[in-house]
């Protein structure tokens, strides 16, 4: 039977049947209008003025890109029936399970939106239900998911950040929401800096790294609006609701202070501090400020995956990085951000991991059944990580092939081999038998991003009531030839993988080992008992471990009894029956 999901003739026709609702529409009118974004020329059909501050495609130049726009309100056209099932869209808008190289397709329930575009061709399809109804977030940031598309396609990223700078040079303002990248670029921008966007901007990276602005729009927090009174007259939604944020349109009185473009001089990660001056210091670790760029950003745009992670790979390598110390002083911070532009900065290739010694030992988990052919690249995985102070444990769980034979050849690894008792069985062997203060566990098919380790590490570290670390999972669909595929949104991943997450090995004492009769659950089970345990669990807003899916898997094709998640979920209640809060430690297997 063909899938849709994976046949790409099933989807060019769907594509094809966008074209044609498309021309429809446009038999009635048809508006196009030429922009140049990050230096690549983009028709769209049906404009958008939110991008109006963009310069105009110069006289004669072809597109290299086009968007077609239409609503089924004002032309009484609608989009094709949808060849999917609905419960596969995420919250993200990208479609579980759709594989394609050549096509991009995403659903936004928030504006009732489908978004299509074809990377062979440079073309794209946006229908909306009726474009006067549209949420105010899409309203300020319009085609948002096509221009990620567009700009991937031409070897540029929208990132989740903002940029203000000098002629001195830009700084890139990134991560999670709420940490205050928009309040300090309007900062910026009221005193005297160059703006080059708010919440999203474009990013390329040759010749040398550049920040594009992409709208001409910011936005606050309404509790933040007393902090800009200057902009009071440019506030779009004066009437909106207390969780609606507030808005401000900052051209034409703004427009020379928009630039085109800026070098990106350093990267910065805001985060406000109990101090009366704001700060820039250089305590932030490569591995932290990959994960800021890149986790706000995947977690928003649909396909996001591969590609998104290296880029920011890459201009975190180029580029150096510092976290921003926001003070009470919001005035003078234009200030401090001007002063730090004026003076050199190290490369980025100038910054280093601490010594081995200051770094705790990790004692890395792997248990292993049947996976001669994975061992290798999740041990060099394990290497790469690059934390310098690691013991490596493999547990041969009743293998049947080559497993043991090729974890015996690896001079750095210790190796356990037991009969076939499933992988929490494996991981209290190993666990027992560690000597690090942390234990770290990573299944034989699975991988971790690069600095994962150290970040996660780190962050217990810093915290020292945190007993576990965990970021979240990135589903990939493993090919024949061991590439692979991301799939989906982090955040609407298992959360309970031990596979991504850091533990302090004492936590064990408290909450037990993992409960050596559960074949699968055995994740869930533990982690209810830390919750009942009141254990203190860290999330920093990263991915921590990448989750290849093949038809090897464990739990490949097993239904939720085969999984035991009635199982699991009858010994929490039984536990509170029984008036405890975990079971006994499981036996220490021989």
């Amino acid at each position: 039977m063909t899938d849709f999901y994976d046949d790409e003739n099933l989807q060019q026709t769907f594509v094809d049947a966008m074209a044609a609702s498309y021309a429809a529409a446009a038999e009635r009118h048809e508006e196009r209008v030429g922009l140049l974004l990050a230096g690549i020329a983009i028709e769209l059909r049906f404009a958008s003025p939110a991008l109006r501050h963009l310069p105009a495609i110069p006289a004669g130049q072809t597109p290299a890109l086009t968007i077609s726009i239409w609503d089924r309100a004002g032309t009484g056209v609608a989009a094709p029936p949808p060849p999917f099932d609905k419960k596969r869209i995420t919250d993200r808008g990208d479609i579980w399970g759709f594989v394609s190289r050549r096509f991009r397709l995403a659903f936004h329930y928030g504006e009732f939106s489908v978004n299509v575009f074809d990377r062979k061709r440079g073309h794209g399809y946006f229908w909306v239900d009726d474009a006067a109804r549209l949420p105010y977030w899409t309203a300020a940031a319009p085609l948002r998911t096509q221009l990620h598309w567009c700009m991937e396609a031409s070897g540029r990223q929208l990132l989740h950040a903002a940029a203000v700078g000098t002629e001195d040079g830009g700084l890139l303002l990134t991560g999670r929401g709420g940490i205050g990248k928009s309040s300090t670029a309007l900062a910026g921008l009221l005193h005297g800096m160059d703006f080059a966007g708010d919440d999203y901007v474009v990013v390329a990276l040759e010749p040398k790294p550049r920040v594009h602005p992409l709208y001409s729009s910011a936005k606050v927090n309404r509790d933040q609006l007393d902090r800009f009174p200057a902009l009071a007259g440019h506030l779009r939604n004066p009437d909106g609701g207390a969780d609606e944020k507030a808005i401000f349109d900052l051209l034409p009185a703004y427009r020379t202070r928009i630039p085109d473009g800026m070098p990106i001089r350093a990267i910065l990660v805001p985060g406000v501090a109990d101090q009366t001056e704001s700060a820039i210091d250089a305590n932030i670790g490569l591995d932290a400020v990959r994960h800021a760029a890149a986790f706000s950003t995947v977690e928003q745009l649909p396909h996001a995956g591969k590609y998104t992670y290296g880029f920011i790979d890459e201009l975190t390598r180029r580029v150096p990085a510092y976290r921003l110390r926001l003070g009470r002083d919001r005035a003078a911070l234009a200030t401090t951000l001007k002063d730090f532009l004026a003076r050199p900065t190290p490369p980025a290739s100038a910054r280093a991991h601490a010594p081995a010694a200051d770094w705790p030992l990790v004692s890395v988990v792997v248990p292993a059944y049947n996976r001669e052919r994975m061992l290798p690249e999740v041990l060099a995985n394990i290497r790469g990580q690059g934390y310098p102070n690691l013991e490596i444990i493999v547990v041969d769980d009743g293998s049947t092939d080559r497993t043991a034979e090729v974890a015996r050849a690896q001079p750095d690894v210790r190796l356990f081999e037991q009969p076939n008792g499933g992988p929490a069985q494996a991981r209290n062997r190993a666990i027992i038998n560690a000597r690090g203060e942390f234990i770290a566990c990573l299944d034989s098919d699975d991988l971790w991003p690069d600095g994962m380790l150290a970040h996660l590490v780190d962050a217990l570290r810093r915290d020292a009531d945190a007993e576990v670390a965990r970021g979240w999972p990135q589903l990939a669909r493993l090919g024949a030839n061991d590439d692979f595929e991301f799939e989906g949104n982090p955040l609407e991943g298992f959360p309970n993988y031990i596979t991504g997450s850091v533990f302090r090995r004492r936590v064990f004492d408290r909450v037990g080992l993992f409960d050596p009769e559960l074949r699968f659950g055995e994740d869930n089970d533990w982690f209810n008992r830390a919750r009942e345990h009141g254990v203190g669990v860290l999330r920093p807003d990263c991915v921590s471990v990448i989750v290849r899916r093949h038809g090897g898997n464990m739990t490949y094709g097993k239904n939720l009894v085969q999984l035991n998640v009635l199982r699991v979920a009858k010994k929490v209640l039984d536990r509170r029956r029984a008036g405890a809060t975990a079971p006994a430690a499981p036996t220490n297997p021989k």
